[in-house]
């Protein structure tokens, strides 16, 4: 899946979710709780379904992230979840254990 599929489809999930937004609201730069307000209720609802349809990633390195640094962009999570589809297909091919990919993933949040 590309970069500019899964935009599309986090959009897509977005609009679905919330019924008050437009399609012009949910740019790759808006926060999604200042720009989108969008509440944990809505958050939940929205990476329940990514989980659901784009593949079963654990969204929670992306929430502290974006939490402790303010950037819950719309274009940090899609990013969040290429890179993570990336390293499911290099993973698989790669000879690395779960437990150095559960390691890294921790890395990064601290």
């Amino acid at each position: 899946m590309h970069r500019q599929e899964i935009l599309d489809h986090v959009r897509n999930i977005i609009l679905a979710t919330n019924n008050g937004l437009y399609p012009d609201d949910v740019s790759e730069f808006a926060s999604m709780t200042y720009d989108l307000g969008m509440d944990s209720f809505h958050l939940e609802s929205m990476i329940s379904r990514l989980k659901d349809e784009v593949a079963d990633i654990e969204f929670t390195p992306w929430y502290v992230k974006a939490s402790r640094r303010g950037h819950d962009t719309v274009g940090s999570l899609v990013d969040f979840i290429d890179e993570r589809l990336s390293r499911q297909v290099s993973v698989g091919n790669a000879t690395s254990t779960p437990a150095t990919t559960k390691a890294q993933l921790e890395a990064e949040v601290a």
